[in-house]
Formats: C-alpha cells, sequence, structure tokens
C-alpha cells in the first residue's frame, strides 16, 4: 500500500506541475516511434508496431500487414497526458493480433503516456483515483519509443 501512495503523490505532483505549464505539453511526437506490448508469448512481444507522427496531426500506425491512417492530437489534463487518435482509414488487412475490419471505428480512442526517463513512454489505461482524489496509474501495457532507440 505504501508503493501506491509514493505513486499517487508522484501523480499528484506530476497533475500539479503540469497544470502550471498548461501551454508546454512535455511529448511532441513526431517522426517514427516503436510500440511494443508488455505481454510475451514464445519470449516476444504480443504485438508490436511502427507508429509515425507527421505533419499536420496526422499519424500511420504500421502493425503486422495493417496500415491505418490516423489524426492525432497530445491532451493534458488534472491527470496527466493523453494521446487522442480518431481512425480515418485502414487497408483492412490482418494487424498484428492477426485480426482485420475493412472499415475503421468511428470515434476517438485515447491512450494515457506516462514519459519516462531516456524517451521511452509507457501506454497505460485511464488512470484511477485514491480515495483522496489523487490519480494513479496501474495496468500499463506496453511502450512507445522513437525508433532510433530500438535495439
Amino acid at each position: 500500500m505504501k508503493r501506491y501512495r509514493s505513486l499517487a503523490a508522484l501523480m499528484a505532483l506530476f497533475g500539479a506541475t503540469t497544470a502550471l505549464a498548461q501551454d508546454a505539453v512535455p511529448f511532441a511526437p513526431s517522426g517514427t516511434w516503436f510500440f511494443r506490448t508488455d505481454a510475451r508469448a514464445n519470449g516476444r512481444p504480443v504485438c508490436s508496431e511502427w507508429w509515425t507522427f507527421g505533419p499536420g496531426d496526422q499519424m500511420l500506425v504500421n502493425s503486422g500487414e495493417e496500415k491505418v491512417n490516423k489524426r492525432f492530437r497530445v491532451e493534458q489534463d488534472d491527470t496527466g497526458l493523453w494521446l487522442v487518435t480518431e481512425n480515418l482509414a485502414t487497408n483492412g488487412l490482418p494487424d498484428c493480433m492477426g485480426q482485420s475490419s475493412a472499415t475503421v471505428s468511428p470515434g476517438e480512442n485515447r491512450i494515457y503516456l506516462v514519459p519516462m526517463n531516456g524517451g521511452r513512454v509507457l501506454t497505460c489505461p485511464a488512470p484511477g483515483r485514491t480515495p483522496d482524489g489523487a490519480p494513479y496509474v496501474s495496468g500499463c501495457y506496453g511502450a512507445i519509443m522513437p525508433a532510433d532507440q530500438v535495439g
């Protein structure tokens, strides 16, 4: 429980300091990034993808054989940092999980981001709240890192 309190305090501090700098979002992706799930099968990530952040808030995700064109933005709120995407088009081929869809799902998708030292960024579900209201993060499922850091 002590660990969770420390994490909650850290996240509350992160939220407080980021609230002071609303104009400066601490994560402004550009270029190509590599996504990898933490879950593994046969010693390898269950899924890995290449995410290319381009001009005009355009994003291309290469996942298995699938290519998905998206629109993206980075938002910051009282809980922290979010990558918000909207699927625009897909080639309909199987993704990294073997799933395929001929059409895109309407609406926005939100990924909670936790920037780490060295440029790696954890991808997580929405944070929870402690009884006193402080946000806390659990269940992160993967990470993205700049392509030049992939080894």
